[in-house]
């Protein structure tokens, strides 16, 4: 099976021996944890490792300056060099060169803040969010945050262009996951995702953040059609009426497309 039509699994599927493979899945798990960080009881229920390996793996990672630890809460998080390393993977990627201008440009015109995501898995990181100048700034995340793929406008973007049963599936796999978000609304959830699988785009209404705000994001596919990326906007719902949600979509897609054409045709109009 192919990368594209293989159906997802769980990191905690299966954990390959050694202490290389056991930092990643502590890091990963720190990272898909609270802004606070996580406390030991956590990181060995969500990993499944013992108490002893994950306290030599943790030393390990504080030594290499990967992790730290609040002495104050005792909560573990991702250190400041592994988010050097993290800024410089961004800063190559080349997704976010390509629109980086083009989103910034849209930030401004639409006058919300505009977000970029990728798929990592079961996972999706914020690569980009272009700021506005106006005082109201509507939306959470910045860039380097993961969260769980699927809940968020960028990701049903994504979505809208997989296969039905690869979304449902992730659905699944992520459930528990999705509950942790403030004010999750799974019936809400379900029925953003059947109408982005529907229409090939995304849009909610009160489904995170708050029951005054709104959402809406677009894929950027490759030459086949693929989602590589997903493009999402976050707004006060009573902002836009069905015309101005209209011209918002509209504009979302015609920026998606300029970007896929960068990434994807070369000189010549001849796809990669």
């Amino acid at each position: 099976m192919n990368a594209r039509t293989s159906a997802p699994r769980s990191d905690l599927d299966e954990v390959p021996a050694g202490s290389l493979h056991r930092a990643r899945l502590l890091v990963t798990t720190i990272a898909r944890g609270s802004r606070r960080g996580s406390l030991l009881t956590e990181l060995v229920a969500r990993t499944g490792l013992p108490r002893p390996t994950i306290h030599r793996v943790l030393d390990m990672l504080i030594d290499m300056g990967w992790v730290e630890r609040d002495p104050v809460t005792l909560r573990f998080n991702l250190g400041c060099d592994l988010a050097a390393l993290g800024y410089s993977a961004i800063s190559r990627q080349p997704v976010e060169r390509a629109a980086a201008t083009e989103l910034s440009a849209l930030a401004e015109e639409l006058d919300q803040v505009v977000f970029l995501n990728v798929r990592s898995g079961l996972d999706s990181v914020c690569i980009g969010r272009y700021d506005t100048r106006s005082q109201v700034q509507v939306g959470r995340g910045d860039v380097g945050l993961r969260t769980a793929f699927g809940v968020t406008q960028s990701c049903l973007a994504m979505m809208s262009r997989l296969p039905e049963a690869e979304v449902w599936e992730v659905v699944r796999i992520n459930l528990s996951r999705f509950h942790r978000v403030e004010r999750y609304d799974e019936t809400l959830h379900r029925a953003a995702i059947e109408f982005a699988l529907a229409h090939g785009y995304s849009a909610f209404d009160g489904m995170v953040l708050d029951r005054s705000t709104s959402g809406m994001g677009v894929p950027i596919c490759d030459a086949g059609g693929y989602p590589v990326a997903g493009i999402g906007t976050t707004f006060i719902s009573a902002w836009l009426d069905d015309a101005g949600r209209a011209a918002c979509r509209a504009r979302l897609e015609a920026v998606a497309a300029r970007i896929a054409q960068r990434l994807f045709v070369l000189p010549g109009g001849v796809a990669e």
